[in-house]
């Protein structure tokens, strides 16, 4: 029996659009570039595999739209900036500062812009929405090192956008583990990833470390916040599915 396409694209608009309000932040453009993930999706309803679930198909189309839509602003972070700041010993930020900054929706918002669109969308669909890595990794057609590579890389990002300004300075000598060594992990240790050798090694370091724990302290606080923007009861208002929908073309005679 063949797949009812049609209604199964137009089951998926609330949840696509929820998706795109997540990763834009503009009602606006996430309503547009829904639209525009489900009109792609629509012509390319033969390239769908017969059995394959159209959501993960579905997410990598509106995932790669959102990233080609993006463009950078003169104030973008850029990761080569960032991993320079956390390779040396003595960059910290003001924890209380980053977790209170990253309590206000519109302070998180405005760091997570500043991000490139790459590394933005895998921290707000791991952190945000609870994706799994190998999920994102899917969605974005990348291995799964370069999606937790993406995602350590963003996480330094959105703490050094939340802690500019606001430096703490202090010198670190003779730990055992090196700063950087402590901070290449410290994704990793928050997601339990690490094996007890080495998360014994990070947790020595950071008991000794005068500039690792505030960053440390920021990452799980931004976590914490990007998790606070999951709302799974949250609806997408009804005029805006129904403007999707009648953007996409009618029922294929031919089918």
């Amino acid at each position: 029996m063949p797949r009812e396409f049609d209604a199964e694209l137009a089951a998926e608009l609330p949840r696509i659009s929820r998706l795109a309000i997540h990763l834009v932040h503009d009602p606006v453009a996430a309503e547009d570039v829904a639209q525009e993930a489900a009109l792609r999706a629509w012509s390319r309803r033969t390239q769908l595999r017969d059995g394959a679930p159209i959501g993960p198909w579905l997410n990598r189309i509106l995932v790669n739209l959102v990233i080609d839509r993006s463009r950078s602003r003169r104030d973008e972070l850029t990761i080569s900036d960032v991993e320079e700041r956390w390779h040396d010993d003595d960059y910290t930020v003001d924890p209380d500062r980053v977790v209170a900054r990253a309590e206000l929706r519109d302070e998180l918002e405005d760091a997570l812009v500043r991000l490139p669109a790459g590394y933005r969308t895998v921290v707000v669909l791991h952190d945000a929405l609870g994706w799994t890595v190998a999920a994102i990794a899917d969605s974005l057609a990348i291995g799964l090192p370069a999606a937790k590579q993406r995602l350590r890389r963003a996480r330094m990002m959105l703490v050094s956008a939340l802690g500019e300004g606001d430096p703490k300075r202090s010198i670190s000598l003779g730990q055992p583990m090196r700063c950087w060594q402590a901070r290449r992990h410290v994704s990793g240790y928050l997601d339990g990833e690490l094996e007890p050798d080495r998360r014994r090694a990070v947790e020595e370091h950071l008991a000794i470390c005068p500039t690792c724990p505030p960053l440390y302290a920021a990452l799980v606080g931004v976590k914490a916040g990007l998790g606070a923007l999951r709302d799974p009861d949250s609806v997408v208002p009804d005029q805006i599915a129904e403007r999707i929908a009648a953007g996409l073309p009618g029922p294929d005679p031919g089918r």
